[in-house]
């Protein structure tokens, strides 16, 4: 039986992000677990720079892959905001790649290669980050000199750091060391210069940043042409993220009228307002998920705060109808994993009610809805 209570999770404004100057206070963000989904890493979430500014010193994981996506502060016109990062990386922390970032944007930090700091150049409004780790661990290592000037390596995932101002507790990460509310530009300028007069400009990593692809789709005119799409593997390797940015502007509805299934595919459908700086004062709509374990048993998921409707591998999903949209509506559909992914529908094939899959290139042992689905291909091939 399916839990519709588990299936939506309204995002909390939780406000630990409150002392770190430079950024929105609360962060917009989910991370799954085995209470939503067993057996399935994911976690994603905006990290909203506010001001000129840097994110975190050079480091690798040894054993993840490291995405950022960076974009504006209005995903209302996510081609048109304007901002800039620096984004460091490189084989050592001395000399790194400096790539500067003016599009919405992906970058891969390979594991075991050193990335950051992240440097936020122009911030008009915000500039959002979105963070996303692939592998078998997150730690991190990074070198730093020893009393006597010795480089030594830090592996951080083997030990527990410590709050700077309470060292019997653990720290929490509430910004109040390492941040600056009095830092000024020309301070974060100062302290980049070492970074920029070392720099790389060999070119070894240029692959790893890519510009997010506008994607002129067949949704309708409720949802902004073009979207921004990345395509997972298809545009990136190594990446096993798939998702758009959908700006719908009035109420509509999306998907199709009969039920399907991402076979063993997990979706995770973000919904949010468009302004990342304040996504919840942004968000003024109703919209209603259709989501069963059988196509012929669904029931509506119904929501008018932002949050993450969440679909487990297995799980039907009908029409997204958005009832009302008083203010454009950020939907970004999440596919985590690198499994390809393939639609199923329920048909009645001689009186037998049968799977059919919409992708022949995963047909090995074809049923008798198969063997209709294909028929169909064939006949619209041959009328072409």
């Amino acid at each position: 039986m399916l839990e519709l209570k588990n299936r939506f999770y309204p995002f909390p404004k939780k406000d630990n992000k409150i002392n770190w100057a430079g950024y929105a206070p609360y962060r917009m963000e989910f991370f799954n677990d085995d209470s939503f989904v067993p057996d399935v890493d994911f976690g994603q979430g905006f990290l909203v720079a506010t001001r000129v500014g840097t994110m975190d010193i050079p480091h690798i994981h040894d054993g993840a892959h490291n995405f950022f996506v960076f974009t504006g502060a209005d995903l209302a016109d996510i081609f048109e905001s304007e901002f800039e990062v620096a984004f460091c990386i490189g084989d050592t922390a001395q000399s790194m790649e400096i790539y500067d970032i003016t599009k919405p944007s992906i970058v891969w930090a390979p594991a075991g290669v050193f990335h950051s700091p992240v440097y936020f150049k122009k911030v008009k409004r915000g500039v959002n980050t979105m963070l996303q780790y692939v592998g078998t661990t997150i730690g991190r290592v990074y070198p730093r000199e020893d009393s006597e000037g010795n480089e030594e390596w830090i592996y951080e995932k083997d030990m527990i750091r410590y709050c700077v101002k309470d060292p019997s507790s653990p720290c929490t990460f509430c910004g109040l060391c390492f941040t600056d509310p009095d830092q000024t530009e020309e301070d974060v300028r100062k302290y980049m210069e070492p970074f920029y007069k070392n720099a790389s400009t060999v070119g070894k990593y240029k692959h790893c940043v890519m510009e997010l692809r506008k994607d002129h789709h067949t949704l309708g005119d409720a949802v902004k042409n073009p979207r921004c799409v990345f395509k997972g593997k298809e545009d990136m390797p190594n990446s096993v993220l798939q998702f758009s940015f959908n700006i719908i502007t009035k109420p509509c509805e999306l998907g199709d009228e009969q039920p399907v299934s991402n076979g063993q595919a997990a979706e995770f459908l973000w919904f949010s307002g468009c302004d990342v700086v304040e996504p919840w004062e942004s968000f003024d709509a109703e919209i209603e998920v259709m989501l069963g374990d059988d196509p012929e048993d669904m029931k509506p998921v119904t929501f008018d705060k932002p949050g993450m409707v969440i679909v487990p591998p297995g799980t039907w999903r009908g029409k997204i109808t958005v009832r009302r949209a008083d203010k454009p509506v950020c939907f970004i559909p999440f596919y985590p994993g690198d499994k390809k992914r393939y639609r199923l529908t329920r048909e009645t094939v001689n009186g037998k009610k049968v799977l059919v899959y919409n992708d022949e290139t995963t047909i090995t042992d074809p049923t008798p809805g198969d063997e209709l689905f294909l028929q169909i291909r064939r006949d619209r091939r041959s009328s072409d």
